[in-house]
């Protein structure tokens, strides 16, 4: 991605398009969990498994072509781990959620909801940055934009509603992430003309739906 100017710092896109994102989902994590008992806690794990994916993300090179980099030591500065990068850095931030979570799991739901809503809030502001730096997007950007306003919205407004409320939440976005990539003429299928994002999403909507039926049939048998 193109390096952007801001005054006499260079720096690129990508980067600057992960930090707003990191630092408005930031913003909307502290009001939403303001005056909650794990707000602290929460806002500590955010804060450094970002800083976690980010380092790992920036720096991995090293790690997928050491050569060069010994070589050219100046590329740490200019370049990332690209998408390897991305998958170990996020691999190793959620690590350590599962780490901090260990030692206190009766936040686990509290961590997931405010997981999502992060989630959905940063995606919804990098779709924004890239619609605006990359006039390519066009009309598939600006799909993913409302998709993931609409998903922040409902969120922000369910964030107290039942865990179960929240699973029809994961399965709509995953049917949403499954339906939308099929307007992106540059969608690189993999099987029977889906991609592997697409596969991934529709793994975990069926997913959603056989634990709702295995949850669902005890109540149903106590209804009856």
């Amino acid at each position: 991605m193109s390096a952007i100017a801001l005054g006499p710092l260079v720096i690129r896109a990508d980067i600057l398009v992960f930090l707003i994102s990191a630092i408005t989902g930031f913003i909307v994590l502290k009001m939403r969990l303001r005056g909650r008992e794990e707000s602290g806690w929460i806002m500590d794990t955010y804060v450094n498994a970002l800083i976690i994916g980010f380092v790992v993300w920036k720096f991995s090179i090293i790690i997928f072509d050491p050569v060069r980099t010994i070589q050219n030591p100046l590329s740490l500065l200019y370049f990332t781990g690209g998408d390897k990068g991305i998958l170990l850095g996020t691999a190793l931030a959620l690590l350590y959620i599962g780490i901090r979570l260990n030692k206190k799991r009766s936040w686990v739901i509290p961590l997931a909801k405010a997981s999502l809503l992060a989630f959905v809030t940063t995606s919804f502001i990098k779709y924004i940055l890239l619609w605006l730096l990359d006039d390519a997007l066009g009309m598939i950007g600006v799909m993913y934009i409302l998709f993931h306003g609409f998903f922040s919205v409902w969120v922000w407004m369910k964030y107290d509603a039942s865990i179960r409320v929240f699973g029809s939440f994961i399965l709509w976005y995953s049917i949403g992430s499954v339906f939308i990539p099929f307007f992106d003429q540059d969608r690189y299928a993999v099987v029977a003309g889906f991609s592997a994002v697409q596969i991934a999403f529709g793994i975990i909507a069926i997913a959603v739906l056989i634990v709702d039926m295995i949850i669902g049939k005890p109540q149903q048998h106590k209804n009856g």
